[in-house]
């Protein structure tokens, strides 16, 4: 089974023209190491759990190999400030790939490789996919809050299957996590029909291609898995264009991309139902927001200067100006009201896998109020607030 996972993703990679960019393995990444790296340098950077559990291990495994690994713990929450990582790992210029076996690394794994213009050599021991191939990654300048400001990486992710891949992780937050890239073609729709801009008609085929594999068989974890990876590789492809714009990815940065179990299923259900109301009434219930006050709202969540908000805002009132918001949400009504009344079969398979349906959301209510606000980014959450939605969040 693994070696046709392995198959059907690199060619999916490659029908995306990511060949060169991006492979997977189904061997281990000690094996990965020698083909890529064979007797250098290699930076191997865990987590102090991962480090206690087999850093040794695999720090004698690459000696026995001829390679020398260099290897970096990384203080607890450090993965989350990518401002100061340089303050903690120091590369040296001859280090030939970097190594992890830690999800919350891969940003700073990309980061690094990047810079160094080396491969990045990842193991996937999980069902959980979002965001194991990052085309862009945040910054944070102090505690969570991100800086309006993306890091674009520009690196050869080689992936290492694990044998145990399908059997460990959350299977509920994969579920909804692919079922969510169903929203953002949803919001990709709206910028392209304001903004205007690439299509990218392939890659969103990809996607929705393997959101429907997911509805289709929502209890198989080989198609929760390889679906989960065909987004990421799609998304990957067009430099992070579709997932970035999304409100969900918006949502996810103004929370500094941390959250409890159940809230990313309660987002989505709030999403859609506002969604559904939005192009269900005719009249808008409020004027139009205050900019000014949702700028200072955003500052206050994120720590950021105003001026890229304000600048945000200026080019999505342009995009929206002499706009018929009201064609525009007529031409969508079908299609979200449709999310709308199929929701109830999404949440029955979420519950299946153990999915936590009563997630407290109270501390995330301005971080969706604001979703659709972000610089770079016009989607449906947009129209909401400009047709007045988000004066009752």
């Amino acid at each position: 089974m693994k070696d046709f996972i392995i198959t059907e993703l690199n060619n999916t990679a490659a029908s995306l023209g990511l060949e060169n960019r991006v492979r997977f393995y189904g061997a281990d990444a000690v094996k990965v190491a020698c083909e890529i790296a064979p007797f250098g340098k290699v930076a191997v950077i865990y987590t102090k759990i991962s480090y206690t559990d087999f850093g040794k291990e695999i720090t004698q495994r690459l000696k026995n190999v001829g390679i020398k690994p260099l290897n970096f713990i990384m203080p607890e929450n450090t993965v989350l400030n990518l401002s100061s990582v340089f303050d903690i790992i120091c590369v040296p210029d001859d280090v030939r790939a970097v190594l992890i076996f830690d999800r919350e690394l891969t940003d700073i794994a990309a980061y690094i490789a990047t810079l160094f213009k080396i491969p990045v050599i990842l193991t996937l021991n999980s069902v959980n996919t979002d965001g194991v191939l990052p085309a862009k990654v945040p910054f944070f300048w102090g505690g969570n809050a991100p800086d309006t400001d993306f890091f674009a990486v520009d690196c050869v992710y080689h992936v290492a299957i694990a044998d145990n891949v399908l059997t460990c992780g959350d299977k509920s937050k994969q579920y909804i996590d692919v079922y969510g890239k169903l929203l953002a073609l949803t919001d990709y729709r709206v910028k392209l029909a304001l903004f205007g801009g690439n299509a990218y008609d392939f890659a969103r085929d990809v996607i929705f291609g393997a959101i429907n594999a997911v509805l289709k068989s929502p209890d198989s974890a080989e198609t929760l898995f390889v679906s989960g990876l065909k987004t990421e590789l799609a998304d990957l492809s067009v430099g992070g264009a579709i997932l970035f714009n999304s409100a969900e990815y918006g949502f996810k940065r103004l929370i500094g991309f941390t959250e409890e179990f159940g809230v990313s299923f309660a987002f989505i259900k709030r999403l859609i139902d506002l969604y559904a109301l939005c192009v269900s009434e005719k009249d808008m219930p409020f004027a139009v927001p205050d900019y000014n006050k949702r700028v200072k709202e955003l500052v206050d969540v994120t720590k950021s200067d105003d001026g890229a908000f304000l600048k945000g805002f200026s080019a999505q009132v342009k995009a929206i100006k002499g706009k018929d918001l009201s064609a525009v949400k007529a031409d969508f009504k079908d299609d979200i009201t449709s999310l709308k009344e199929e929701f109830n079969v999404v949440e029955e398979n979420y519950k299946k896998f153990g999915g936590k349906t009563d997630a407290d959301f109270s501390p995330y209510i301005k971080a969706f109020k604001l979703c659709g606000d972000l610089p770079d980014t016009l989607n449906f959450m947009t129209i909401v607030r400009e047709s007045g939605f988000t004066e009752f969040i």
